[in-house]
């Protein structure tokens, strides 16, 4: 009579698809907060430069109020003033806009793949773990 013998190889396998898991999520979250890190800090530089550019025709008028020779070229100056200060706000605000949208689409993407991932590693553990169990039970 042939004697069955248990290896720990399906317990062991189960053990090492199970440690998958955190490893696989901290991964994840490594990554994430990296690229989360560089895209923040692109759009505080593209701030920075946004607001530098404003402040510079901010800081420009008085003079170019002061080179006005009439009131009609003072009303002139400050609408020009104020629709490239609307203009250049709602062009930034559409910028950041995007690259936000961009930012989110592409964590969407990275989740997905995670998931299925994840879920590989879980189907793993599960069928180890029965593997498991069924070695048991027929010992």
């Amino acid at each position: 009579m042939k004697q069955k013998t248990t290896t720990s190889s399906a317990p062991q396998a189960a053990v090492d698809a199970a440690g998958e898991l955190p490893r696989t999520a901290m991964d994840f979250a490594g990554r994430y907060s990296a690229d989360a890190i560089k895209t923040l800090s692109s759009c505080q530089g593209t701030y920075a430069a946004f607001m530098k550019q404003r402040l510079s025709e901010d800081f420009a008028m008085p003079q170019r109020l002061s080179d006005c020779k009439s009131p009609m070229e003072i009303m002139d100056v400050w609408a020009d003033f104020y629709s490239t200060a609307m203009s250049n706000y709602m062009d930034h605000a559409r910028n950041l806009a995007e690259t936000g949208t961009e930012a989110v689409e592409e964590f969407v993407r990275e989740v997905e793949v995670e998931a299925e991932e994840m879920a590989e590693t879980t189907s793993k553990v599960l069928k180890a773990a029965n593997a498991n169990d069924d070695d048991t039970k027929a010992a």
